[in-house]
């Protein structure tokens, strides 16, 4: 055991490190992170960070970031490192480090590591795996233990973070360095914490810039921004703190996330995010790097719940947070569109709209409407027996896929596709409807009349049916035979009616939203070539 004496000198060179440290030159001019597209990742089989480094499990790793790589263009990750792999097994735990950065760069995909952390579990966090709690959003999260937040440890602290940084302070493979995620600076241990790891960083003088939260400081080289709001109007929350410090730059290493279940409002979807990065693009204006829904991937961090969400609470209808499942397919195809095209410049959608340029008038760009609309933007309101129709007659095999909110108990509401002859009365047009109610899901056949095809009891489905909570409806034809998914949950593949029209299938026709004697929101409507449909 050390003398108090000797504690106190290593004490003193650690909080004090070296003249060279302080004298380590800034970034020259602003950082540009306007190309950086991505997501915060733990793979889905870890319950918190900790786990993904002692449990390393490179196979499962690289399907996942094949999946990032090949749906959403994802470019770049931040990824949670813990002390607690360091003091345990500190070789396998930088190897470890080495093979992830490896694995990355395979896809083009350059990660940046996050050192300490503040949020959730701050006592009882253990080396070997526990299980997630259920509906417990991030229910097993490692904080930096309050059994470790003492002086003594802080040369421990140092080695840890100067291990990881020396071994890769040149590695262009690696985007950043961040010193704390969410510190409590009401915490002087915290406090202290940040500004020396910083110091501690830049005595090693990386190539790479090193970041810490909250927004600006001066200890962090580009302003690290966090939202979860839907302000995304001229000059609101998420403009204010793009342009924060122009001298430095602003990348957003939370940004956003889905409006969840009953709530309010959204908390900064995908499609929003990228809607407000291409008008600040066109404005002129720095664009900001992002790193989209707070998660990659829908798993075991349990996430997919919101904050604060009873134990116990039943699967949500759509993940607030999360991008892809675990068997690497998108929640969403619209967000996955909306991603890739802004990533690549290569969109591939046939019809996308997610309403958010719309007046706040009965007739949308671009939609016929057929019957009595509701007026409203954002979304496209739909009220009592309407359908409006998009797209083009000579459309054959395609995947469409939309969010759906019933707004009223009673009624339904859904998609129309391969529809043409379209008219006024309910059920005038020839071509196929999916849609759904509190109940059931519906798939028909119309021409001119209703022909029920298929249903399914979305009683058995692990998620509740509520009004006024987003709904993923997902419909597929190819040929004659109609696929048709709703709400997938963890451990499902959503997939809730696949069925074969052998008499007179209607083989063509454009798409478009319906109503059935109640109303109803849409948003995020897309229509991909349906080869794209991950299998």
């Amino acid at each position: 055991m050390r003398s108090h004496a000797a504690i106190g000198i290593v004490l003193l060179a650690v909080l004090c490190p070296p003249a060279l440290a302080a004298e380590a030159p800034p970034p020259a001019g602003p950082v540009d992170t306007s190309g950086w597209i991505g997501s915060n990742y733990t793979p889905a089989y870890c319950s918190n960070q900790v786990q993904l480094w002692h449990d390393f499990r490179p196979e499962a790793i690289e399907k996942e970031l094949e999946a990032a790589a090949t749906h959403f263009a994802v470019n770049t990750l931040r990824v949670y490192l813990h002390n607690m792999v360091y003091d345990a097994e500190k070789e396998e735990f930088l190897g470890r480090i080495e093979a992830f950065i490896a694995l990355c760069a395979r896809r083009g995909i350059r990660p940046g590591f996050t050192f300490f952390d503040d949020c959730w579990n701050h006592a009882g966090v253990t080396l070997e795996p526990q299980p997630p709690v259920p509906g417990r959003h991030n229910g097993r999260w490692a904080a930096l233990q309050d059994a470790q937040r003492q002086d003594e440890n802080l040369p421990r602290f140092k080695a840890y973070v100067q291990d990881v940084v020396r071994a890769h302070r040149q590695d262009t493979r690696v985007l950043w360095w961040e010193v704390y995620n969410e510190p409590n600076m009401n915490d002087p241990f915290t406090a202290k914490i940040r500004e020396a790891a910083y110091a501690w960083i830049k005595e090693c003088r990386p190539d790479q810039p090193v970041i810490a939260c909250w927004d600006d400081s001066p200890q962090t080289d580009i302003v690290d921004a966090h939202n979860y709001g839907d302000d995304f109007g001229l000059g609101g929350a998420w403009d204010r703190q793009a342009d924060l410090n122009p001298r430095k730059g602003t990348v957003f290493t939370e940004a956003g996330a889905r409006w969840y279940a009953r709530r309010p409002a959204s908390n900064g979807s995908p499609v929003e995010v990228v809607r407000w990065l291409r008008g600040r693009r066109a404005r002129g204006l720095s664009v900001p790097g992002v790193y989209l829904c707070w998660e990659l991937m829908v798993g075991n961090s349990h996430c997919r719940w919101y904050w604060g969400t009873p134990d116990g609470t039943p699967e949500p209808a759509v993940p607030w947070c999360g991008l892809l499942w675990p068997d690497g397919t998108p929640v969403s195809l619209a967000e996955a569109e909306a991603v890739r095209a802004y990533a690549t410049g290569k969109p591939r959608a046939m019809l996308f709209d997610d309403f958010e340029a719309a007046p706040a008038e009965p007739d949308y760009p671009n939609w016929k409407r057929f019957g009595q609309a509701g007026a409203g933007s954002r979304y496209l309101r739909l009220s009592g027996h309407v359908k409006t129709v998009a797209g083009q007659a000579d459309w054959a095999d395609y995947v469409l896929e939309a969010a759906v909110m019933l707004k009223d108990a009673g009624g339904n509401a859904g998609l129309v596709f391969r529809a043409n002859d379209p008219g006024p009365g309910p059920d005038q047009m020839r071509g196929y409807y999916a849609g759904f109610d509190l109940k059931t899901l519906y798939l028909g056949k119309m021409n001119n009349d209703w022909k029920p095809l298929a249903t399914f009891d979305l009683s058995k489905l692990a998620s509740r049916m509520e009004t006024d909570t987003w709904n993923l409806l997902r419909v597929a034809v190819r040929g004659n035979t109609i696929r048709v998914w709703f709400n997938r949950t963890h451990g499902d593949d959503g997939l809730r009616i696949e069925y074969t029209d052998a008499q007179d299938p209607v083989l063509k026709g454009n798409v478009g939203c319906r109503v059935q004697g109640t109303s109803a929101w849409f948003d995020d409507v897309v229509v991909l070539p349906v080869d794209v449909l991950p299998n």
